[in-house]
């Protein structure tokens, strides 16, 4: 029997294309906004011209009369609606039409009479040039808004998220030989711009309420609908196909409870399709951060102090924010002296929630940036730095919980020697290239808090009566691979080829149990432990009826290559399609997955069985090309190292980690969307145009490299963690390098031409 632990595994690990891959390239994949087509109605939503407003009055008449509308909704039968408006494109009113068309002028004809509140929306207006100290209320004086007259900036609330203190830090700064500071940000807020917008297509029959979506929560969605309507889990059939991307924003039901509104209303099917211009303002964002970072250290370079004092500008947030970005300060590195702290505060601004990997990828850029300035002045090598001081220890330094396992040191590592790092480093803006541009080269780590156990979550394994297996996922297809891992884990544990395991209906909330959401790169270990444990149910079945016609006890038998045999007599064996077909019943699999603790091997001293958590790590390298005349950066060559515990799925795994180059230079080079405090509280980045993406003439795909680090953990199943949101958290390498080609540092990202000019003192 081949062991969780085993090197020599049969399906895990190995190259195949993922399952459904065909029906994503021919085009067949379902998408929600595709369902009843000619038989529904199509919405536009008013959006509040303010950035922060009250509606005295609304007078739908004028639209409802237009030929061609069926339904408008507003605050007063919408339950998410709000006559309180907190942002300039806040939901006003929505309008379901016969086309969009019609319901884009019915949206003109809606009369609004709104109360103008005061609002803020630059952070630095809201807290002043310095960082507050943590749990302070902050009041601004009034300023002038030209659009809007003269308003009054409302009272600003720092909210504490996240505190750690450990060992003495005024001791630990007086031990040190080399002490540095420095501010950092705001790091840039913009929105995820999925290439699927929002969607969903509902209908009523009776009380019933019947729904496709694209959702990274099919389930959840199922609950905050439910919560919103006051309506039964059972009256809710939801199915979620085909997601095209979410990055962390379709975890919200909002466009599903408003088309379901207005499908009761108009009697009629309701297609909620958010245009681009919707979906940039009233989806959820990635929030900015500004840190105030002090790093001290020996003159060898070994820590002795590390604080970080982080606030985030956290708009109208959605779910709890901000507590993630003291990761990088807090995990990284082995110190054992520090204070970091993350408050957040709310300006009005579109919401703010979950982005991939959340606040890790601006606490990374932030206080690695330090670190880097730590590194110059000890006179080391940032590269050697970082490996001096790089956690080794599979152990949490303020807990003292486990960790089934830790890698960033192999990652740097490896990272570094992919790209030449220790060669080709040089002192900061001193290398020039043969064409006249600088040359730079900066590397990046993290040990990451995303890709771990969340939740016990359930999951069937149907046995069908030829020997074949078919999954029901709970989950969406939200643009990765968890489905497919699902059947890789299955088929090894039942001993099975790939061939055999297929998915069946996924996303299904009426047949499927319960898979949890897409978020947190959580999937592959937490449903995965669900899936082990389902496939070992139905694997004990398989043997129950196989030992009856082998005339043999159940634990004398293995199974390998769609076979079940004696273990220490091969010869006696009979197919797993034989035993499906001479079974007493339906074979189907339970399975509930298992506790975060310790089970394939003991780590840091602590045995089998003690609660553990699960920590990923990843590292990149870059090395780019900056035009001192046009501050144009080009990104020459790019590395990224990625523990994931264990590879599932070999190709889904160098898939996801190119994809994560791909967002990195996104998030170091292009995502910014900008909000106006002088144009009242307009959004002036709310398209592809204005919050631009990169594109594939962007990527040298070509000088791309991915580094799989396998330590095999010892929580997950077969040693897997989650995979999704570490690689895109490391992007402050490209920052580094950036500082390495010119010699001056820019502090907030994205580095665009201007601002690299800026630095240069060109403009």
């Amino acid at each position: 029997m081949v062991s969780e632990t085993s090197t020599n595994l049969l399906v895990i690990g190995k190259q195949y294309p993922d399952k459904q891959a065909n029906i994503i390239v021919t085009g067949k994949l379902e998408y929600s906004a595709d369902m009843l087509t000619g038989k529904k109605l199509f919405t536009r939503t008013l959006a509040s011209p303010y950035a922060h407003a009250n509606i005295k009055n609304i007078d739908i008449t004028k639209a409802m009369a237009l030929e061609g509308v069926k339904a408008i909704t507003t605050y007063q039968d919408c339950p998410i609606m709000s006559s309180e408006l907190l942002f300039w494109g806040d939901r006003v009113a929505a309008v379901a039409a016969t086309d969009t068309n019609i319901a884009d002028q019915a949206l003109l004809l809606i009369d609004v009479n709104y109360e103008v509140l005061p609002y803020v929306v630059n952070p630095d207006l809201a807290i002043g040039a310095t960082l507050p100290p943590p749990g302070q209320t902050v009041t601004v004086p009034p300023i002038t808004v030209p659009s809007s007259g003269e308003v009054g900036i409302p009272p600003v609330y720092v909210n504490p998220v996240s505190t750690v203190n450990r060992g003495d830090i005024q001791a630990g700064f007086s031990q040190a030989d080399v002490v540095v500071e420095s501010d950092v940000g705001w790091t840039s807020n913009y929105q995820h711009g999925s290439i699927e917008p929002r969607a969903t297509t509902v209908y009523w029959v009776t009380d019933d309420l019947y729904v496709w979506t694209s959702s990274q929560n099919p389930f959840g969605y199922r609950s905050q609908v439910a919560s919103a309507l006051n309506i039964p889990l059972n009256k809710i059939h939801l199915i979620s196909h085909g997601t095209g991307n979410g990055h962390g924003d379709k975890n919200w039901a909002d466009e599903v409870t408003i088309a379901a509104v207005l499908a009761k209303k108009a009697g009629m099917p309701v297609c909620n399709f958010l245009s681009r211009f919707e979906n940039f303002l009233q989806a959820t964002h990635q929030y900015g951060v500004k840190g105030h970072v002090k790093v001290g250290c020996k003159k060898d370079g070994t820590l002795t102090a590390l604080s970080g004092q982080f606030l985030c500008d956290t708009p109208n947030a959605l779910a709890p924010q901000g507590g993630d970005v003291i990761s990088s300060i807090t995990q990284n590195y082995k110190c054992a002296n520090l204070t970091a702290s993350s408050d957040s505060i709310s300006t009005n601004k579109g919401h703010a929630c979950w982005w991939r990997s959340v606040g890790e990828p601006m606490g990374n850029i932030i206080f690695e940036q330090v670190i880097d300035m730590a590194a110059e002045k000890a006179g080391m090598d940032p590269l050697s730095f970082r490996l001096k001081n790089a956690v080794t220890e599979p152990i949490d330094q303020d807990s003292g919980r486990p960790w089934g396992s830790v890698a960033i040191k192999e990652c740097l590592q490896q990272a570094g020697d992919a790209i030449g790092f220790s060669n080709k480093w040089h002192q900061p803006g001193t290398k020039t290239l043969a064409d006249g541009r600088m040359h730079g080269i900066g590397i990046s780590g993290i040990v990451c808090s995303k890709g771990t156990l969340a939740g016990r979550c359930g999951a069937i394994v149907n046995v069908n009566r030829d020997g074949t297996v078919l999954l029901d996922v709970g989950i969406s297809r939200a643009g990765c691979g968890t489905n497919s891992a699902m059947c890789f884990i299955v088929a090894e544990t039942l001993g099975m080829t790939l061939d055999k395991v297929n998915t069946g209906d996924w996303g299904n909330t009426d047949v499927a149990s319960d898979g949890g959401f897409q978020a947190g790169s959580t999937r592959t270990i937490t449903l995965g432990a669900a899936y082990t444990v389902a496939a070992r149910d139905a694997k004990s079945q398989l043997f129950d009826v196989a030992a009856g016609m082998l005339n043999v006890t159940s634990d004398q038998l293995d199974a390998v290559n769609n076979n079940i045999f004696v273990a220490n007599s091969p010869s006696q064996s009979v197919s797993i399609a034989d035993v499906a077909a001479k079974a007493p019943g339906p074979i189907i699999g339970r399975g509930i997955g298992w506790p975060s603790e310790l089970r394939l091997k003991p780590q840091a001293g602590q045995p089998i069985g003690t609660p553990a958590g699960v920590k990923t790590s990843a590292a990149s390298a870059a090395e780019v090309a900056v035009d001192l005349e046009t501050g144009v950066i080009e990104v020459l060559n790019f590395v990224i190292a990625d523990d994931m515990g264990r590879a599932i799925n070999s190709i889904g795994v160098r898939n996801q980690l190119e994809g994560g180059l791909e967002v990195m230079q996104g998030e170091a080079l292009f995502y910014e969307q900008v909000w106006s405090q002088n144009n009242g509280g307009a959004c002036l980045g709310y398209d592809y145009l204005h919050q631009p993406f990169p594109t594939t003439s962007d990527f040298n795909l070509d000088n791309h490299q991915h580094i799989v680090v396998e330590p095999i953990d010892s929580v997950g199943p077969y040693g897997a963690k989650g995979l999704g949101e570490p690689p895109i958290t490391t992007y402050s390498s490209i920052h580094h390098a950036v500082y390495n080609a010119i010699g001056k540092w820019i502090s907030e990202p994205p580095f665009s031409q201007w601002k690299v000019l800026k630095a240069l003192g060109k403009i």
